[in-house]
């Protein structure tokens, strides 16, 4: 069955017997929606621990079949907890909501609700306008169809609003780094035996990955976060006695070839490619190759605990 044109009035127990039957995220429970000027949440996020939460959000209009808001208040009512703990687990929060479709960044609210109700085969609609009046989220919808039996079918992909800054560059417009590793490297490559040159890039691939690091310390485009996590990965490496107990969880029976490869790893994400490519010296296909390792070791070694470690505190510090 087809609906031209449908003008719906819904209240918070409303909006909140459709969150329950068709939306519901399992971390959230909403226990209390109010309709005014804007749209009043109250609600609690689990994750491990129970944060209750209010939220007020203002839907403006509708473009490109999206609803546009902003948030106009939010608090955290758990005063016990700690400050860095709120923050880790509305950065969670917010993670679920984006895996549904709704999504925020620096106050903008954009809900995507043609993947939000996806799932649902009896109902499709278009949202043409909306508004809040007299305790009432009004909506206009178009084009609305009806299935009783089930049987719409919805491809709806999700869009991701995250910028993500790729560098554009030519490869072969990188410009090497030429310092005294580079006139002594030459000069030792140059006394190889004639069937050792061939390899000589390989061969010179620890020498690289410290000229790489020693570099990259002093390469102004490269943030001081990663500087400090490499430089302390290297005094970790060049410290005799264990820093760490082994009786720390996850990370006291880490030896220094997790540490190396975790300090690699950082590099090779952390890091802009083009920056890398101009600090190595080796051929850029040899860079590929070590990545593609370090991308195993990672895996298999201590140095995954230590990153797993690292992001979180990344995600918490990033608040």
């Amino acid at each position: 069955m087809n609906v031209s044109s449908i003008n719906v009035g819904l209240t918070g127990e409303d909006l909140i017997s459709i969150y329950n039957d068709f939306v519901a995220i399992k971390e959230i429970k909403i226990s209390n929606i109010d309709v005014k000027e804007d749209i009043r949440i109250s609600g609690s996020f689990t994750k491990g621990l129970t944060i209750n939460f209010e939220v007020k959000v203002k839907l403006n209009s509708m473009e490109n079949g999206l609803i546009n808001g902003e948030l106009t208040g939010f608090k955290i009512l758990n005063i016990g907890i700690p400050s860095f703990i709120r923050k880790t687990i509305l950065k969670f929060a917010l993670k679920s909501l984006s895996d549904v479709g709704i999504n925020y960044d620096k106050g903008r609210v954009i809900i995507q609700y043609k993947y939000l109700l996806k799932d649902i085969p009896y109902v499709d609609f278009d949202i043409y306008s909306i508004y809040c009046a007299y305790g009432v989220f009004n909506v206009e919808l178009r084009n609305a169809k009806f299935s009783l039996g089930g049987e719409l079918k919805k491809e709806i992909e999700l869009l991701n609003f995250e910028k993500e800054k790729v560098p554009e560059f030519n490869e072969e417009d990188i410009s090497k780094t030429e310092d005294s590793y580079t006139k002594g490297r030459e000069k030792i490559k140059d006394k190889l035996p004639n069937n050792a040159k061939k390899y000589s890039d390989y061969i010179f691939v620890l020498p690289d990955i410290a000229a790489l690091i020693y570099r990259l310390l002093k390469d102004k485009r490269v943030s001081m976060k990663t500087k400090l996590v490499i430089s302390a990965a290297v005094a970790y490496i060049a410290v005799p006695c264990d820093i760490i107990p082994d009786k720390v969880p996850f990370i006291g029976k880490i030896d220094d070839i997790a540490i190396g490869v975790f300090a690699l790893n950082v590099i090779m994400t952390d890091v802009p490619l083009n920056v890398v490519l101009e600090n190595w010296q080796g051929k850029n296909d040899i860079l590929i190759v070590l990545k593609n390792v370090i991308d195993y070791a990672t895996n298999f070694t201590g140095a995954k605990n230590i990153d797993s470690i690292y992001r979180v505190m990344e995600e918490v510090l990033s608040v």
